[in-house]
């Protein structure tokens, strides 16, 4: 590190030694950690503790002052962690930074007093100049310190809250330690809970985050879960499944609801909370992918392309608005006869009369199965 600038280190290092030897660095820690002691941060610190590290912190700083220097990297390690215990004491940067600043104000006072007294009107200059750099270098070694600690803090206590949540959703939580993780993380013992689960989408943690009672992004799949009040998602448009609501201790048979209609829910591709045992026709479709592709087969095998595109959505639509011919062309924005047409020659064709349950049946069947594997679950559906 480089040192102060050449005018002081230069000045005469035996009138410095001479004036700073002067100093009683006890009388200071001792005077500052008393007046320390006055702020609520620092009340609960024992005051002879507080004055050995203020006198030790004092001392390296004495050492670099002296020799007109800053730091090395020792000692800024020392101030570092000088920053670091007051962290782990439980002293917030703001307090730190307010008793920094008495303690500098002590030991100046002190340096000023014996400056005088020694009567080098140069040294004293100097070594004035030379004492609010070192302050300088010392305060950003103990921010460094404290700040570095607290995010090991913040990191760990996170690693916590997530552990305990993983291991509550999967059931693997030891009894003794409910009452810690419901502490933790936030949560009323009173209440019941529903749990969610949503496979990984960009944004979605962000989304899910402000409404979730307790969140958890899995590391290996990305998928967001965790507990959430009752109704509280009800209003989002994203894919993602819900158990039921039930006591804390509970959370893990929710969470398996939840996780089965999540998957359902990505799996076609639906933007609205999903809850689990909704959709059973959904989870048979997914369950049975060989009869899916028969079906497709069965129903749309006799075209392909534009033209199979076009009649996908067209049967689509018409069942999606109950057989109304109507309602279903202004949903695809054509005449109802262009749509009746359409569907005179699906029925001609494949021998399919989307008036017949049974044979609606079938239509839907396959138009759930290409839906799945369109979004992204061919694997799941075969």
């Amino acid at each position: 590190m480089s040192g102060f600038s050449g005018e002081s280190a230069t000045s005469s290092s035996k009138a410095r030694t001479e004036l700073l030897a002067g100093l009683r660095l006890d009388r200071v820690a001792a005077a500052a950690a008393a007046t320390v002691g006055e702020l609520p941060a620092y009340r609960v610190l024992d005051e002879e503790e507080t004055v050995r590290e203020l006198l030790a912190v004092m001392e390296t700083a004495l050492a670099a002052l002296a020799e007109g220097r800053a730091p090395t990297d020792r000692e800024r390690v020392e101030f570092s962690d000088f920053g670091a215990r007051r962290a782990d004491q439980g002293v917030p940067l703001e307090p730190l930074l307010e008793a920094f600043r008495l303690t500098s104000r002590h030991a100046f006072d002190a340096l000023y007093a014996a400056a005088g007294a020694y009567g080098e009107f140069a040294v004293a200059l100097a070594l004035t100049r030379d004492f609010w750099l070192c302050c300088d270098h010392v305060s950003t070694a103990v921010i460094d310190g404290h700040r570095q600690r607290e995010t090991e803090r913040l990191r760990g206590g996170e690693e916590q809250r997530a552990l305990l949540l993983r291991q509550l959703l999967s059931g693997e939580l030891p009894p003794e330690w409910l009452p810690t993780a419901t502490r933790l993380l936030g949560l009323d013992p009173g209440k019941e809970y529903p749990a969610f689960h949503a496979v990984s989408a960009p944004g979605l943690a962000d989304m899910l985050r402000e409404h979730a009672a307790a969140l958890l992004v899995e590391p290996a799949s990305g998928h967001v879960v965790g507990l959430v009040e009752p109704g509280r998602l009800s209003s989002l448009r994203v894919p993602v499944g819900l158990g039921r609501a039930l006591p804390v201790a509970r959370a893990h048979e929710s969470y398996r609801q939840a996780r089965r209609a999540g998957e359902l829910a990505a799996a076609f591709g639906l933007r609205r909370p999903v809850t689990d045992g909704e959709l059973p026709l959904h989870a048979a479709v997914l369950a049975l992918p060989d009869t899916g592709e028969q079906l497709v087969d069965r129903c749309f095998g006799h075209t392909s392309g534009s033209r199979r595109a076009t009649l996908i959505r067209t049967v689509d639509a018409y069942l999606a608005a109950d057989a109304n011919a109507e309602a279903a062309a202004a949903a695809l924005y054509v005449h109802p006869n262009t749509l009746r047409y359409r569907l005179r020659t699906f029925a001609r064709v494949t021998g399919l009369d989307l008036g017949r349950s049974e044979d609606a049946m079938r239509v839907w069947w396959a138009l759930r199965h290409l839906e799945a594997v369109a979004a992204g679950a061919g694997g799941a559906a075969g």
